[in-house]
């Protein structure tokens, strides 16, 4: 079927279509577009085939048992969904986001890292004084990162070296890289040598089968050593219960160490060697950037993470440091949004 030039049939298409069009795409089937939008197969077939009309193009066709996008419908799918976010942001009512008595679900993503060390924190806040809020947290994956790119995910806390550059964004916290071994098997030491770290055997942090952390792709580069892995799991919070009992070493943020050295018969060991700094950064979809009730959970997650940053630099100095203010917290706001 011949495409045709889209632009030149503009005022004949009903925009109602741009919806389906979005779901189309995104799903590949019929069936599933219209679970999506609460819609029968049959309205969605109609929907498609009035698209196929007025684009001159097939859109999604039938390769074995599956539906695949045209190299048209590709070049389409962040278009359209551009479109439909600017203008469900340009609908928006107007008025001031009044967390208190607001009633509203924000979905992130973040590794188990950033949810021990930040969001549950976040979360405790929300019960007292937003009890309307609900946060809906799932891990990082690569639909995660689809999810954000399409403006479906509300924000997402991810390491600065996964920055997406089409997305908007803002540093959260630092931490950086420390060691952790058994009490027993450390024998009274407190740092590490890059010797003794390559001779050791590791536990290693990898969230998904095949997946090459940064952080071992560093050590690789720099290092030009491959660790001794005995041990591989899905989360970061799991590696210090596992060295617990061996004499195996696992390399976590230092702010994760300290946390499990508190209750866990554990040493936390100081590299004597460079490690890579840790980044963790806030993202967004840029055209949600005007939303009021993410720019309010964006200032309160900058203000939580400057808290975290002040307990770090109080841990190192002895100095007592408070939680930021709601001055802070306003002003936090105003640079988020001036980011956007």
């Amino acid at each position: 079927m011949p495409r045709g030039n889209p632009s030149t049939h503009f005022h004949g298409l009903d925009l109602n279509l741009l919806v389906a069009l979005d779901a189309l795409l995104e799903e590949g089937n019929v069936t599933a577009a219209g679970r999506k939008l609460h819609l029968s197969q049959s309205t969605m077939s109609s929907a498609l085939a009035r698209l196929r009309r007025h684009l001159g193009d097939p859109l999604l066709v039938q390769v074995g048992r599956r539906m695949d996008r045209t190299p048209f419908a590709q070049q389409l799918a962040a278009p359209v969904r551009s479109i439909l976010l600017q203008v469900r942001a340009s609908l928006r009512p107007p008025g001031q986001f009044d967390p208190a008595t607001a009633q509203r679900r924000f979905a992130l993503s973040a590794s188990d890292y950033a949810v021990h060390m930040l969001l549950l924190a976040v979360q405790r806040h929300c019960a007292r004084a937003a009890p309307g809020i609900v946060l809906d947290i799932t891990s990082v994956t690569e639909a995660s990162v689809e999810a954000l790119q399409r403006g479906e995910l509300d924000l997402m806390v991810l390491p600065d070296r996964y920055r997406m550059q089409k997305c908007a964004s803002t540093p959260l916290f630092n931490d950086r890289f420390v060691c952790l071994m058994d009490r027993a098997a450390a024998a009274g030491r407190e740092t590490v040598s890059l010797a003794e770290f390559k001779a050791a055997e590791h536990v290693i942090f990898q969230p998904d089968p095949g997946h090459v952390i940064a952080f071992d792709a560093w050590l690789r580069e720099h290092y030009r050593f491959e660790p001794k892995v005995r041990l591989l799991l899905p989360e970061y919070a799991l590696l210090p219960q596992a060295v617990v009992g061996t004499h195996r070493i696992a390399t976590v943020p230092a702010r994760l160490a300290r946390l499990h050295a508190g209750y866990l018969p554990l040493q936390v060991l100081r590299p004597r060697f460079p490690m890579p700094e840790m980044v963790e950064v806030l993202q967004w979809h840029p055209a949600r950037g005007d939303d009021p009730g993410l720019s309010w959970l964006r200032a309160l997650l900058a203000e939580f993470a400057g808290a975290l940053d002040a307990r770090g630099a109080a841990a190192r100095t002895g100095v007592a440091m408070r939680p930021a203010g709601r001055r802070q917290r306003a002003a936090a706001s105003s640079t988020l949004q001036h980011k956007d």
